[in-house]
């Protein structure tokens, strides 16, 4: 069994605030993010959701279609802002990234069940996860003795889930009415093993 302290390391003011600001706005102005997401299945089921989705991509994986938007939702390749904020997380984390998902929570009434990040496109030893906008609860279960515990996500954060943290433990972002404003989180992907 693994201590939650073991698997994540947290930053809370690792984007200085007016950058933090800056960003969070710069995504906010991207429609694809803030309407909520639709998709469509192979099958041709419908799927509509309480959140907004866009992932930034690796200008090769465009060109492959190597995340079709019918199925993975909206992309498109790095923009100058997010190319910037990709290249301090890889300086910081000592890894390198290909792909982020950014994903749009509009209030408190939008937030995701317990999960771990499978390896659907890539190695999921680390993941950085930037948090912008209205600070939020973010909370872990261990899988073998289902103990939770929370901590709260401000503002320009980064959290890191390294080594173990998706085999050993679930996550989530709890619904909270309590919470009004918006929140966005980008979440730093390897492609590939």
């Amino acid at each position: 069994m693994k201590n939650i302290e073991e698997v994540i390391s947290y930053h809370a003011n690792f984007i200085p605030k007016k950058e933090a600001n800056e960003l969070f706005e710069h995504l906010m102005e991207i429609e694809e993010l803030t309407r909520m997401m639709e998709i469509t299945t192979f099958a041709g089921v419908h799927f509509k959701f309480d959140f907004g989705k866009i992932m930034f991509l690796d200008k090769d994986l465009i060109e492959q279609n190597k995340f079709p938007e019918t199925v993975w939702g909206h992309n498109r390749i790095w923009s100058e802002q997010m190319l910037a904020l990709k290249s301090q997380v890889e300086d910081f984390t000592g890894e390198k990234f290909k792909t982020c998902v950014c994903i749009y929570y509009p209030d408190g009434n939008a937030g995701v069940d317990y999960h771990s990040d499978k390896t659907a496109y890539g190695d999921t030893t680390v993941i950085p996860a930037i948090s912008l906008g209205e600070e939020r609860q973010f909370c872990f279960r261990e899988n073998q003795t289902l103990e939770k515990s929370s901590m709260v996500l401000n503002h320009g954060s980064l959290l890191i889930m390294k080594a173990d943290c998706q085999e050993s433990f679930q996550h989530s972002l709890p619904v909270d009415p309590a919470y009004k404003n918006p929140r966005i989180s980008i979440t730093f992907r390897k492609f590939g093993y």
